[in-house]
């Protein structure tokens, strides 16, 4: 999910002038604890695959989007590094729940980062994204970022070996759905988008795993009605009838091809339940030893609808407010989570690990 200005040709420019200079900036390291060796994927993963929207994009944004602008990246790493949040995302913290450094992201290492740093994965999120064109119109949908990765494989960067260590994580959880409603799609006509979405996240993920991935985690949908962009002040509905929809209908398709028996009986596709986490941290406001949410549908850096947190006017002017504490919001801006928000996520979904 992701709000962006108008875009032009000079972000690639400056891209390239700044990609002699370029370090990888925001990665968070393996945690110090020992590596999972089993987990939720069964083996040791080796490399992680990311595709996405703005919950996972860790910098593929051009430079000049509103998540490489202060205050994002406020509380890690001090300072924007492309995450449309104060700190980290999803990616982060699955790479460090796998043992693994976040992957460096595509707009980077397809120019030739150092191999061994490549051959632990790569990020082709994209905020705003979604299975479909959105209203952001330049950004790659997820057929064009996993056409990305079959271009790596074709180059022999990627070799069978490799992928069949790897894992990858799909998170597309709302776009196409912000998109239709900005289009001022119809009620009547939600039922057959969510159906056409869900249908093109399976074809999607079951590319993946056709390309050579051992694994593929999919995020189902947090409650779409659940956003402070949409949740009005008697609050919302975690159990919206498109939301369910969605995530039935996600599930039953992933339970099939999982059925199929693909890669030795081995359950290739795994479901990433952020609707069950979502709605257990709004319901208890928080999670206990770890978070505390006194607002969790309020945000930390709200701003007028159709703006970004760090976006600036003409005269440089702050067009968003920011919150004195933002380990004590869900919500970072009026879409995304805060740090403290994907490792509550986290620490809900896979509660053995130390986030």
């Amino acid at each position: 999910m992701m709000n962006i200005s108008k875009l032009t040709p000079w972000f690639l420019f400056l891209s390239l002038i700044l990609l002699s200079d370029y370090k990888v900036r925001g990665s968070i390291s393996p945690s110090s604890e020992r590596p999972q060796e089993g987990g939720i994927f069964g083996f040791k993963p080796k490399a992680l695959f990311v595709f996405g929207d703005s919950y996972a994009d860790t910098g593929n944004t051009p430079l000049i989007a509103a998540s490489w602008r202060f205050p994002n990246g406020i509380t890690f790493p001090g300072k924007p590094t492309g995450r449309f949040t104060d700190g980290r995302v999803s990616t982060d913290y699955l790479a460090k729940y796998i043992g693994l450094k976040t992957p460096i992201v595509y707009k980077w290492g397809r120019y030739g980062q150092p191999k061994g740093l490549v051959k632990k994965g790569m990020n082709f999120a994209f905020g705003g994204a979604g299975v479909f064109e959105t209203m952001f119109k330049i950004v790659p949908n997820a057929s064009v970022q996993i056409d990305s990765l079959e271009r790596l494989i074709r180059r022999k960067v990627y070799s069978p070996a490799d992928l069949n260590s790897s894992v990858a994580f799909f998170s597309i959880v709302g776009n196409d759905y912000l998109t239709y409603d900005r289009r001022n799609g119809s009620e009547q006509g939600r039922p057959a988008l969510i159906r056409r979405v869900v249908k093109q996240i399976l074809l999607d993920v079951k590319r993946i795993k056709d390309l050579g991935v051992r694994k593929v985690l999919v995020a189902l949908s947090p409650p779409q009605k659940c956003l402070p962009l949409l949740a009005t002040p008697r609050g919302c509905d975690t159990n919206d009838t498109s939301t369910n929809l969605h995530n039935s209908l996600l599930r039953e398709g992933l339970t099939k091809l999982n059925d199929e028996k693909i890669n030795k009986n081995a359950k290739s596709f795994i479901m990433f339940d952020l609707h069950n986490a979502f709605a257990t941290i709004f319901k208890n406001k928080g999670v206990p030893g770890v978070s505390t949410f006194l607002e969790p549908l309020k945000a930390c850096c709200p701003t007028k609808r159709g703006k970004s947190c760090g976006d600036v006017g003409l005269n440089g002017e702050k067009l968003y407010s920011l919150c004195k504490d933002p380990k004590s919001f869900f919500f970072w801006d009026n879409v995304h989570i805060t740090d403290q928000g994907w490792r509550s996520v986290f620490s809900l979904l896979l509660p053995d690990s130390q986030f």
